[in-house]
């Protein structure tokens, strides 16, 4: 890329050494594929006159002194109103026509679950609490914020709503096969045991919303794979000279 070419060696090792070098790369990569993108004058005075909106800025001279702060021209101050209108026509051309496929490969990790969860480390208080809900004695929210040794006391064991890809593992095996609002017998996962009910469990689907959640996400992956290519071309010349 051009705007690289007045990088010395030296400040290639510096921008490394302060982990500064990929953010660059990644920004001037995404800055030279998107700068071609024309926008049409009607998009481009609704797009303005929403950001300013935004930004507060109800008038010219609130709007000078704003740009004076921030050290922007209003060329400047226009490119970056319009970037995000240009980033997502990228990613409609070159990432929306992959989007189910990604979407198929990640939906186990996007369903959204919300659990409450008693965990603690000595097996025979699991199988007392278990008892103690599962007879209708004692109320697992109760139970949670008593006895629970997990972050989850403080929330009265509720976890969620949340992906379920972050939870364990195991955990999320186990929440999959589980039925709705029904308490589970203690499980060993890394030295607790877990008492477990599944309060909700939606199943993600591919609409709008998340048609711009997997394109985002293809294109910051596109992008890491080229960030880190093209850092490893100029550290590998760096280390040549």
């Amino acid at each position: 890329m051009e705007s690289l070419n007045c990088l010395t060696n030296q400040s290639i090792n510096l921008l490394q050494k302060n982990k500064l070098l990929a953010p660059l790369l990644k920004a001037e990569l995404l800055r030279e594929n998107i700068s071609n993108i024309k926008i049409d004058d009607d998009t481009k005075i609704k797009t303005m006159d929403s950001f300013i909106n935004q930004m507060g800025l109800n008038d010219e001279k609130s709007l000078e002194e704003w740009l004076k702060k921030n050290h922007l021209k209003k060329e400047e101050f226009e490119e970056l109103a319009l970037n995000k209108i240009r980033i997502k026509k990228f990613r409609e051309k070159n990432f929306y026509h992959k989007t189910e496929s990604h979407f198929l490969q990640r939906k186990n990790e996007l369903d959204i679950v919300v659990y409450s969860l008693i965990r603690v480390k000595d097996r025979f208080k699991a199988n007392e609490l278990y008892m103690r809900i599962e007879e209708e004695e004692a109320d697992f929210s109760e139970l949670a914020t008593k006895f629970s040794e997990g972050l989850e006391r403080k929330t009265r064991g509720i976890i969620g709503p949340s992906p379920i890809g972050k939870a364990h593992p195991k955990l999320a095996e186990f929440i999959k096969t589980s039925e709705i609002r029904k308490v589970q017998p203690p499980i060993a996962l890394e030295g607790f045991y877990l008492i477990l009910r599944v309060e909700s469990y939606d199943e993600a689907c591919l609409d709008e919303f998340m048609k711009e959640k997997m394109s985002e996400e293809l294109l910051n992956n596109w992008l890491d794979r080229q960030t880190n290519e093209l850092s490893s071309t100029l550290l590998s010349k760096v280390n040549e000279g």
